[in-house]
């Protein structure tokens, strides 16, 4: 060993050599700490699933439908599979429907695109009690038959 070092007993390095190996090591495991922290910063954290308002109706792979009442009268909104909102697929829909505990018969509502463009609206107002079987139509522009049928039971406050 060269003069003037010492040794460091029981492993033979030398003392410099030894710091010199110990703060490389520390300066890599900083490295992928900051590694590490920058890739978690950029990650997009996890989102909640997404609360759709309404009776939900699903379409297989094509996403859902939530069906509500907004503003007296029926809305539809369409949903991919993974919940996130998209612009109505036809122009127009029909929902079908018999009141519960009046003697008026089925009623059918006519659904067009909403003002914003984001849903389906109907003009006519539903008159409570609010539960009942619905039939909902999905038309392509000009089509006189239905692209989809759904049917589904409509509570919209949850029973």
């Amino acid at each position: 060993m060269a003069a003037g070092v010492n040794a460091n007993p029981g492993t033979g390095l030398a003392r410099p050599a030894a710091r010199r190996q110990a703060a490389g090591m520390i300066s890599r495991w900083c490295a992928l700490l900051v590694l590490s922290v920058g890739l978690l910063a950029g990650a997009e954290p996890e989102r909640p699933e997404a609360r759709i308002e309404g009776v939900l109706i699903p379409r297989g792979e094509k996403g859902f439908l939530a069906l509500r009442l907004a503003g007296g009268g029926f809305e539809l909104r369409f949903f991919s599979p993974e919940r996130r909102p998209l612009v109505p697929e036809v122009p127009r829909a029909v929902v079908r429907f018999t009141p519960v505990g009046r003697k008026t018969g089925p009623e059918s509502h006519l659904l067009e695109l909403s003002g914003d463009g984001k849903a389906l609206q109907s003009a006519r107002t539903v008159r409570p009690p609010h539960g009942f079987r619905v039939t909902v139509l999905l038309f392509a522009a000009g089509a006189e038959q239905p692209l989809e049928t759904h049917t589904a039971d409509f509570r919209p406050d949850g029973d």
